[in-house]
């Protein structure tokens, strides 16, 4: 128990600590040749950090809403699409292909699209971070709905159930543990979505905007990146959520006995 506590929290608390202390002695500035104007110090950034705070948490929120909404949604169609090629493998392979491919397209691109397409700036971003969070949880749920054991399903056959007996009795409770993995890849990628479109958005809000604006001005540049440290901050928050939640909900599970 002691060895995994080492593992799984001191080790990268650790290499973090040390990657703070090389940042605050310029030993990277001088290995790289990047100057403070470019990457300022730990103490400047959390500096910054505290003198803007209630700005910092006026934006977050601006940029959280969407952000789970629109992993909430993603996440729900993803796991729809993923039931349904499991029941209907003909056409739900095609609808799962289809999803996959829209979901591969670069966010880049598709954040300046959504911002033409839709008027409002929270529906430009939901539908940007809804897409980019769809895909990684329709293949995550498909494999598994279907990376069940033969005894498990053999048996429910065996027993005289229906394929939506079987759907709902085995093949959905047997995916949570992937539908958490699924989670914990939209996180990330829903926040980067959520920042990206917020650079093309017209509304003058928002971590993503504040990271662009402030980085542009010269004497702003600690609280541009007091903006970026924020951001990361409501990620590991979010994917702390969502552990804890794995925890609580697939206890039963091999991954969390071995924890």
């Amino acid at each position: 128990m002691y060895d995994k506590r080492i593992q799984n929290f001191v080790l990268p608390a650790g290499a973090g600590i040390v990657l703070i202390l090389l940042l605050q002695l310029q030993v990277i500035h001088r290995i790289f040749g990047i100057s403070l104007l470019q990457l300022p110090l730990p103490s400047s950034v959390i500096a910054a950090f505290l003198d803007s705070f209630g700005k910092i948490i006026q934006n977050g929120w601006a940029t959280l809403l969407p952000a789970l909404a629109g992993m909430i949604a993603g996440a729900a169609a993803g796991y729809l699409v993923a039931a349904f090629a499991t029941v209907f493998r003909t056409g739900g392979y095609g609808a799962l292909f289809i999803m996959t491919l829209v979901n591969s397209v670069p966010i880049v691109a598709l954040a300046p699209l959504m911002n033409r397409w839709f008027e409002i700036p929270f529906t430009a971003k939901f539908a940007v971070i809804a897409v980019a969070s769809s895909g990684a949880m329709a293949v995550n749920a498909f494999h598994g709905m279907n990376d069940i054991e033969d005894n498990a399903l053999q048996m429910m056959k065996m027993t005289a159930a229906t394929g939506r007996q079987i759907l709902f009795k085995l093949r959905m409770p047997a995916s949570l543990p992937n539908v958490f993995t699924g989670f914990k890849v939209i996180v990330p990628v829903g926040m980067l979505a959520a920042i990206i479109s917020e650079y093309f958005s017209g509304k003058t809000e928002g971590l993503g905007y504040m990271i662009k604006y402030c980085l542009k001005v010269g004497n702003m540049k600690q609280t541009g990146w007091a903006y970026i440290l924020a951001a990361a901050v409501l990620s590991l928050i979010i994917y702390a959520a969502v552990c804890a939640l794995e925890t609580r909900f697939t206890g039963w599970h091999v991954s969390q006995r071995t924890k």
